[in-house]
């Protein structure tokens, strides 16, 4: 399975579309890969759906690399990129909530800036929130990739909002690449939470705690870049310490008890803190399925 090297032509109109209309939100800052960015970019613009905004914040300088890419896709899309640069790199979950200030319509979708959006997800999106009114959120599975775009794993999410919130007391009941909200729920949960990498599970936590209306569809909606490497890069007392943050999330939106914010903390942080190739095996063995389904 090969990554789409330039954008497709949508095949299908839409049936269903988001109430007042949606916008794309991306993040990216200095290191991440050119190539894969024009690829995530190309496939937001070659979806069957058309976002009416789509906001890239830039998060700090960016290297010649990206600002020369940068450069290409706004020749190609011209003013349909609506661009917000920040003087000095903030962090994910800061530079999101700038981009979520910056958005002037209702529904937000995120698309990663490594991630590769099948031509259909945002009309699937779409046609989720038709046939469930009132939803405040609401994702898909997703197939993880290498950065060549051979499939590695699938990460599915739980459909069902019972098996949502069972599900989030354990792990994150979403995929945040796939994922797409109400603009006005998630800032009545004051943004995204500065939790290091986990700032979107955080987030989460507080929409059900507010009682968000919430959904996934089972269908793989999203190539996400991911690899062996990133497993095992994932580790440190950085990841550690923001797993003791994100327990503390949890129990005050009671989700969990404190005696089980302990055990999970100290279960999780040790992956965290375990050898590389240990915890890449973890990760595979464990928190993933094979590709068998696809």
């Amino acid at each position: 399975m090969n990554l789409p090297e330039a954008p497709f032509t949508p095949a299908t109109t839409p049936t269903a579309e988001f109430p007042g209309g949606f916008a794309v939100l991306m993040s990216f800052y200095f290191y991440n890969d050119p190539h894969l960015f024009e690829i995530a970019v190309d496939s937001i613009f070659s979806n069957t759906l058309q976002p009416a905004q789509v906001v890239l914040v830039a998060d700090g300088p960016l290297s010649d690399g990206l600002e020369q890419t940068l450069l290409k896709l706004r020749q190609r899309y011209g003013n349909r990129i609506d661009l917000l640069r920040l003087p000095t790199n903030v962090g994910h979950a800061l530079a999101l909530n700038a981009g979520l200030r910056h958005i002037t319509l209702p529904w937000v979708v995120r698309a990663d800036v490594d991630d590769f959006n099948l031509p259909h997800r945002f009309s699937t999106l779409a046609a989720l929130l038709a046939s469930q009114p009132g939803l405040e959120l609401m994702g898909s599975a997703i197939l993880e990739v290498d950065a060549t775009g051979r499939a590695i794993a699938v990460r599915d999410v739980p459909t069902t909002e019972e098996g949502i919130r069972k599900f989030a007391k354990i792990r994150t009941p979403f995929n945040h690449m796939a994922v797409a909200y109400r603009r006005d729920a998630v800032l009545a949960c004051g943004g995204y939470p500065d939790v290091h990498l986990k700032e979107d599970y955080a987030l989460w936590c507080h929409m059900l705690a507010r009682r968000s209306k919430v959904a996934n569809t089972s269908e793989i909606l999203v190539h996400a870049t991911a690899g062996r490497d990133m497993y095992r890069r994932r580790g440190g007392w950085r990841y550690a310490k923001a797993e003791w943050e994100l327990q503390n999330v949890m129990v005050s939106c009671g989700l969990k008890t404190w005696g089980k914010a302990w055990f999970d903390g100290l279960l999780r942080a040790s992956v965290f803190l375990a050898p590389a190739g240990l915890r890449g095996k973890v990760y595979e063995n464990f928190l993933r399925k094979t590709t068998n389904r696809i």
